[in-house]
């Protein structure tokens, strides 16, 4: 089985948060993360190209605490990088 693959283009060094490691963390922990075909979990569906997303369950995953994911994610809605639909159980991020 083969798995998809991240390509980042070297100009990600010059992207507005580049200098922000807890954003440019968080986005490519969302990149390699996201599904890359429909999915359903829990009876939601969730498309190519999104994934489920909890704080807590982020927070252990990335080393990131809660506070700096919140901050690092409304960095990343600011500027368009992801999209969110959040429930009061869970949050679905597209990217």
């Amino acid at each position: 089985m083969t798995y998809p693959w991240v390509k980042l283009h070297c100009s990600i060094k010059d992207w507005e948060w580049s200098s922000d490691p807890n954003t440019l963390a968080l986005l490519v922990h969302l990149l390699v993360n996201a599904n890359h075909e429909d999915k359903k979990w829990k009876g939601v569906l969730v498309p190519a190209g999104a994934l489920i997303f909890g704080r807590k369950a982020w927070s252990k995953k990335t080393g990131i605490s809660e506070r700096g994911l919140r901050t690092a994610l409304t960095k990343l809605i600011s500027t368009s990088e992801v999209t969110i639909k959040t429930t009061n159980k869970y949050s679905v991020i597209y990217l």
